[in-house]
């Protein structure tokens, strides 16, 4: 609540900070602003080339072989799906990296303002986080008008997808203010930070998909992995929300194909807000506590 008001008292000065830094995205850039139109235009097809037609990689022969026969269409359609489901991952999970390395640095790379009394550093995540969901959700209304034009593929849980980027967002938001708190004090986060990630990056189904593993495979024992990793539930809302029609909405237990219902979705998506907004409240929190001594410690 005391996160909202500041936002709300000091909501020109957010506002500044955003569009500052959105400029800053594309300052010197020649195209300019219609990056994030192109960004998943040229992304589709670089993964297209590179993954489907030069290395062959796509989803698990039987799966993949599954999903066409149920939706009635061709091996290129199949093909085109294979492209969409690792951008549907791939996506969210290029901004989550970019932030969080950046908002790791945030109170060092702006100590002239946190060191002045009366400035709410807190607003400095707040306004690098929003310049990405502005981009994401722009780059993803780009992805979608792709997916309607050339698949059959349309969820009909479209509608939760503003649900997902706000549990996105506040995961997002709270990891970034422990990691520039900690940055504070210890400056070896910023260094570490783009190496967890990418361990993260190889442990959260975003260039596979975790049910083309498990399927066939009941014994599998490393299932715990996807059950605590937070991005895990993220990909898995934002496929579900985007791109999995009703038909091909599915999940494996115990080895078996099993249909997950809009129930399930809600389930899921509420594990995710639960975790997403515990962590936004511990960050805030150990920020705001250790907030008075980063004038000292910078």
């Amino acid at each position: 609540m005391d996160l909202i008001k500041q936002c709300i008292r000091f909501r020109e000065m957010l506002s500044s900070f955003i569009r500052r830094e959105l400029r800053q995205r594309y300052v010197g850039s020649i195209i300019g602003w219609p990056w994030p139109f192109l960004q998943p235009l040229i992304m589709l097809g670089v993964y297209y080339v590179v993954f489907v037609q030069l290395l062959d990689q796509k989803l698990d022969q039987r799966w993949n072989e599954m999903i066409v026969e149920a939706l009635g269409v061709d091996t290129a359609t199949g093909d085109i799906f294979n492209v969409l489901l690792l951008c549907c991952g791939l996506l969210p999970w290029l901004m989550t990296a970019e932030f969080l390395v950046r908002s790791s640095n945030t109170i060092p790379e702006n100590g002239n303002l946190v060191k002045k009394v009366a400035f709410p550093s807190e607003l400095l995540s707040i306004s690098l986080i929003g310049a990405y969901a502005i981009n994401l959700v722009v780059i993803f209304s780009v992805f979608c008008g792709i997916t309607w034009l050339t698949t059959p593929y349309i969820s009909n849980l479209i509608w939760m997808f503003p649900l997902v980027v706000v549990c996105h967002i506040a995961f997002l938001l709270g990891l970034g203010y422990l990691l520039s708190t900690a940055n504070v004090f210890v400056r070896d986060v910023n260094q570490l930070a783009p190496l967890v990630i990418n361990l993260w990056f190889f442990l959260t189904p975003i260039v596979y998909v975790k049910e083309s593993l498990l399927f066939g495979n009941p014994d599998a024992t490393w299932v715990w992995v996807f059950d605590v990793n937070p991005m895990a539930y993220m990909v898995d809302l934002y496929r579900y929300t985007l791109i999995f029609p009703e038909e091909i909405r599915w999940t494996v237990e115990g080895g078996k194909r099993v249909n997950v219902s809009v129930a399930d979705v809600w389930q899921l998506l509420g594990v995710f807000a639960l975790i997403s907004f515990t962590t936004l409240f511990v960050g805030y929190h150990t920020f705001m506590a250790n907030k008075h001594k980063f004038a000292d410690e910078i």
